[in-house]
């Protein structure tokens, strides 16, 4: 600012958070600013200038603060109290504003491409202000206009040909207003600020920044049209809006700028629960008729309503300083000006959006939003909030008219655009908005309410995966008889979201029902529980424990055999994702749902039937594996269940790939490896061993042979090197698998007494476990990073160490040095860690000058592999510059039409379950491609296997259940013998484990049960945040000692996880099978029957008693009581 006191500028700060949010933390950074103000002595110098002012800026972004002073202004996002000194210290005592928490490129990227002519003094004035307004040509209009008579501004708004937009189709004010003034009617204006959505629209956007604008706004229409009156109506919750209208309106009156001649329109703000379209006037004016005094309508007999949207009227002032000619270019020729949007959902910059209806939903989307939020799959866009079309990505450069809406399905009434992507389930969205609906009144008349509500059950059906696909017919047919029959607009429009979505979208609508499969993984029952879906094949696991749980160890290795051909082999090398992702570890330790695979797999080899299923009769086609791996034997199992005559090629001797030639015999046993790829050649299949596709047999030796299709499933068996001085010069310098491979196919030799491993991955621990075996004296293994950045298996690094592996961490190998042909050390730098490079962790830097050798006699490198294609004259396919192959992410199509690739041969060195995931899907791509069905490319879904019933257990017996540790070997033993480390559980031991399940296939951790508690007051269930969206009880006591067996959270539950159960004498409320309370029923004096527990008639009394201000009667059943008070009358 300009102005100077005592040689210090004045300065103005103003605070503001997105609108229809509290206003807590908002004046909480206010005070904190006025605070530190007044602790510098500041407010000495002047009137400290801070102000609680409109929202400007990106949505989420909030606090905004703006600091104007001599030099201009600066604008500050996510501000906190704690702040303020930093940005007063700096900004304002030194002259240098905090750079790191300004507003970025974002933000101007986010408003320069608006055009914000009306809401362009939102966030810039104090909102209440009177004078600030004017200051700012406000009220400019409405005084040009005294002047030169209201009928010219009548000309000039026919002229322009402004349209209201907040309708379903757009409507031009000009004829309608002529119209009322040759009629010579006085209307009631009626500003509606309450259109048809839940979240904040333009309208509370430019009520809580600049509600001067609305107010000369309807002084321009009052005046225009001659209007008796003013009501505006706001929604409810819009209470800051509200307040700050009132506000401006009280300073309007008390600053006589009204002429005093000129009488003074009565003005009223109202609020309701309601919401409307700007058609359903009707409605509208029957809400605000009931919502004022009789006292006021009595003042008007004869009452003719006029309703317009609140930003239609906001416009008015920015039109009457507007030049005719320029305004009518501003926009589309039928429809010019500019509409407030709300855009919200997937994008990475959402918020308030002032657009002419010429701009596309790209320009939109892409220019000022930023584009969909980074790392999300685009997939839809819905235009007009709960009432508008939900349209594909493919139609996002339409033109905003409400013209090519309509004929899309859509309307433009309502000013919101939600982005979605593939974490937006379209029929839960459709199923919300239409909730919200059925609350308007608009909703509620009887001839819509019974089709709104019956929609609604389809579409909760739909979600819930409950019936056949007959229900989108039925769907389909109610909705189009809706759009055409409704008895009121909101409810004809209301449709709209789901007769698009079905339109554009019918798939995601059958894969609910068919599938029983919500692809964003929203719809609670369609949910798979958090260990389910992190198993990258699928396996039901909570099933699966349920099982365990029960003793049905055959039923459990059934149940993981659908999704895992290898359940045995995944239950003792796999890295279990699951664990990780396991509830049960936010209340003590994650199940061991690991070995418990191979619990069940071993139980059933010793005891059931390891039987293989029975395939589908040959289909005449054949289709060829190269590889043996899990990936391969995979592909070939489910393939063959299918009917296909499946043939495996191996270049080793013998089948299993990795899992024989690399995995240690102390991991993994050779007679598991067997015994499961038995029962894969059971199903038929062939498997050919040293034969090495590329130079025994090329792939169109195999085309010409008849095969329709092919699976590389080759692994990465080519180390990489390490490309130091010395590692070509000695022949003790091994490749981490062509050494395992050497041990575990050919001879168990010891390659020296003191032996270097280079690397921190499983290879490289499971070399230095195996050349302890061996024998070797020292085993060290040389790792750049830290333990934390180790890529190894955490218990395998642990076993490591425990067995006497000496691990040198931050060290980088620069030189292999001996004599004579032997290796006799090597040489390394320490290193300390830098930035993260590509795979995300953090770059070891060498320290100079810090050389140290390890004395070797034998090296093994072991920093990665990539596939080997040195049979193939050339790769069949397109690979990478890491020699991996390239797929379709995440399918297993090659840039070959028939070939298929997965596991290590395309993500590099991974796991043995990530290669099995990626043979299931490769069988069901070459299914579908042999068919003729190969686009979209199938996508598999974790799938529900078994319904198992709950096992009834007390909640202290549950929570008393801690995890059970696999018993291992004796740690001397461990280190001279190639026996399993790991011995196993008993039968008691696995159920107990089993029992630990909190069952999550059932319970979603919504937390409804904690809410209708919380409601009830009786607060027994207190549950914990895990996620942003989960909640999971974790005080099993507080239930058991507060709990009053009301039942009201089985009522809510939307799965059925809570049970509420009566029996003889007791009541239960039990949590998937989790008994939480157990009351006892008293009996009636009366007759006997069963009254509810004592805690819950104290309940009910203590209210009651409470609420009537006496003891009500008690101790007796509902019959037996209603006898007494009966018998009391009658002897009255």
């Amino acid at each position: 600012m300009a102005n100077q006191f005592n040689g210090r500028p004045l300065i103005r700060i103003n605070v503001c958070t997105f609108p229809r949010k509290s206003a807590r933390a908002a004046q909480a950074v206010a005070d904190a600013f006025i605070n530190e103000l007044k602790q510098r002595s500041l407010d000495d110098l002047g009137p400290l200038d801070v102000h609680l002012v409109g929202w400007r800026g990106i949505e989420g972004k909030d606090v905004v603060v703006e600091v104007k002073d001599q030099t201009g202004s600066h604008l500050y996002e996510l501000i906190t109290p704690d702040m303020a000194p930093r940005i007063i210290q700096s900004h304002i005592d030194e002259g240098r504003p905090v750079a790191r928490w300004l507003v970025g490129k974002d933000y101007r990227d986010f408003t320069e491409p608006q055009k914000m002519y009306v809401s362009e003094l939102v966030g810039q004035v104090d909102p209440v202000s009177w004078e600030e307004y004017q200051d700012q040509d406000g009220y400019k209009g409405l005084q040009t206009f005294f002047s030169q008579g209201f009928d010219s501004f009548l000309q000039k708004v026919v002229a322009a040909g402004f349209c209201e937009f907040a309708r379903i189709t757009t409507t031009p004010l000009g004829p309608k207003w002529c119209e009322l003034r040759v009629e010579k009617e006085q209307p009631i204006l009626v500003v509606n600020a309450a259109p048809p959505t839940a979240c904040a629209a333009g309208e509370v956007f430019l009520l809580e920044g600049c509600p001067h604008l609305a107010l000369e706004g309807i002084l321009l229409a009052a005046k225009t049209l001659k209007a008796q009156a003013a009501v505006v109506y706001l929604p409810a919750d819009a209470r800051l809006a509200q307040a700050r209208l009132e506000q401006a309106w009280k300073e309007f009156r008390a600053s006589r700028f009204w002429p005093a001649k000129e009488p003074l329109i009565d003005l009223k703000i109202v609020s309701g629960s309601g919401s409307f379209l700007m058609e359903d006037e009707d409605q509208l004016t029957r809400t605000i008729t009931g919502l004022l005094p009789r006292s006021f309508w009595d003042k008007f007999p004869r009452r003719v309503f006029l309703s317009h949207s609140l930003g239609t009227i906001a416009a008015l002032p920015f039109i009457a300083q507007t030049p005719v000619a320029w305004f009518r270019k501003l926009g589309v020729e039928c429809a010019p000006g500019t509409m407030i949007f709300r855009l919200t959902g997937s994008v990475e910059r959402p918020g308030f959006v002032e657009l002419p209806l010429s701009a596309t939903l790209g320009e939109v989307i892409n220019n000022i939003g930023g584009g969909w939020r980074f790392g999300r799959t685009p997939k839809a866009v819905q235009v007009g909030g709960p009432l508008g079309a939900i349209l594909p990505v493919s139609l996002i450069n339409l033109t905003l008219s409400h013209d090519t809406l309509r004929e899309l399905g859509g309307t433009l009434a309502v000013g919101v655009i939600q982005v979605l992507d593939e974490r937006d389930c379209l029929v839960s969205l459709a199923l919300k908005q239409i909730s919200f609906i059925l609350d308007q009144p608009g909703g509620q008349c009887p001839a819509c309410h019974q089709g709104l509500t019956r929609i609604k059950e389809l579409l909760t059906a739909v979600t819930e995966g409950s019936g056949g696909e007959e229900i989108l017919e039925e769907l389909q047919q109610v909705c189009e008889k809706m759009k055409l029959r409704g008895a009121c607009n909101l409810s004809r429009q209301a449709v709209n979201p789901v007769l698009t979505s079905l339109h554009y979208f019918p798939e995601e609508y059958r894969l609910h029902l068919r599938s029983k499969h919500c692809p964003a993984k929203v719809c609670p029952k369609l949910l798979p529980a958090p260990c389910h879906q992190a198993c990258p094949t699928g396996i039901d696991i909570p099933s699966f424990m349920g099982l365990i749980g029960q003793g049905r160890f055959q039923e459990a290795w059934e149940v993981m055999r659908e999704d895992n051909p290898f359940p045995w082999v995944c239950g003792l090398v796999c890295p279990h994702p699951c664990e990780r992702a396991c509830v049960r570890g936010n209340l003590d330790e994650p199940l061991n749902i690991r070995y418990l695979k191979a619990f069940a797999a071993e139980w059933v080899s010793k005891h059931g039937s390891f039987k293989p299923r029975k395939p589908k009769p040959l289909n005449g086609n054949k289709v060829a594996v190269v590889g043996s791996g899990p990936g391969g034997l995979t592909c070939a199992h489910y393939l063959a269940l299918k009917g296909y005559r499946v043939t495996v090629f191996e270049s080793l001797p013998e089948p299993g790939g990795l899992l024989r030639a690399a995995i240690p015999d102390y991991r993994l046993a050779r007679e598991v490896v067997d015994h499961e790829i038995g029962l894969i050649k059971g199903l038929g299949v062939e498997i050919r061993t040293n034969a090495t596709i590329g130079r025994d047999i090329t792939l169109d030796d195999l085309r010409a042979q008849g095969y329709k299709a092919f699976f590389l499933g080759i692994g990465a068996h080519l180390g990489y090197k390490l490309k130091i001085e010395g590692e070509a010069d000695f022949p003790q310098v091994y490749d981490v698998i062509h050494f395992l491979r050497h041990i575990y196919l050919e001879k168990k030799e010891k390659p020296a007494d003191k032996v270097v491993i280079i690397g921190g991955g499983n290879a490289a621990m499971d070399a230095a476990r195996t050349c302890l075996r061996l024998g070797c004296k020292e085993v060290h293994v040389s790792y750049r990073r830290t333990r934390a950045e180790m890529p190894a298996h955490p218990e395998e690094v642990e076993q490591a160490l425990e067995e006497g592996v000496q691990i040198h961490f931050l060290t980088i190998p620069i030189k292999i040095g001996g004599e004579n042909g032997r290796v006799e050390y090597v040489e390394c730098l320490q290193a300390e860690l830098g930035r993260p490079d590509a795979s995300g962790r953090r770059r070891p830097i060498p320290v100079p000058d810090s050389n140290y050798r390890i004395e070797a006699g034998a090296v093994i490198t072991a920093i990665g592999q990539q596939p080997d294609f040195c049979p193939f004259p050339e790769p069949p396919v397109q690979t990478t510059p890491w020699c991996t192959i390239v797929t379709h992410s995440p399918s297993t199509n090659t840039t070959a039409a028939d070939i298929f690739a997965g596991g290590d041969a395309v993500t590099g060195p991974a796991t043995v379950v990530e290669a099995i995931a990626a043979g299931k899907q490769a069988a069901a791509e070459i299914d579908a491609f042999i068919h003729g069905r190969a686009n979209p490319s199938p996508v598999l879904r974790p799938q529900k296997r078994r319904k198992v019933p709950f096992q009834v257990i007390p909640a202290a017996e549950k929570l008393a259940n801690h995890r059970n540790p696999v018993p291992m070997l004796d740690l001397e033993l461990r280190k001279t013998t190639f026996i399993p480390v790991e011995l196993g559980f008993s039968d008691t031991q696995a159920q107990k484990e089993g029992q630990r399940c909190l069952r999550c296939d059932i319970c979603i951790r919504c937390a409804a049960c904690e809410r209708a508690c919380h409601q009830m007051r009786v607060h027994a269930l207190k549950f914990s945040q895990i996620t942003t969206a989960e909640r999971v009880l974790t005080n099993y006591p507080l239930a058991r000692e507060t709990c009053i067996a009301c039942g009201a959270c089985a009522i809510v539950c939307p799965t059925q996880a809570i049970d509420y159960q009566e029996g003889e004498g007791f009541r239960e409320v039990r949590l998937c099978g989790t008994v939480l309370n157990r009351l006892e029923n008293d009996k009636c004096p009366g007759c006997g029957e069963p009254l509810p527990p004592a805690r819950y008639q104290q309940y009910v009394t203590d209210r009651s008693d409470a609420a009537m201000d006496k003891q009500v009667l008690r101790r007796l059943c509902p019959k037996c009581s209603r006898e007494k008070r009966a018998a009391q009358f009658v002897k009255f």
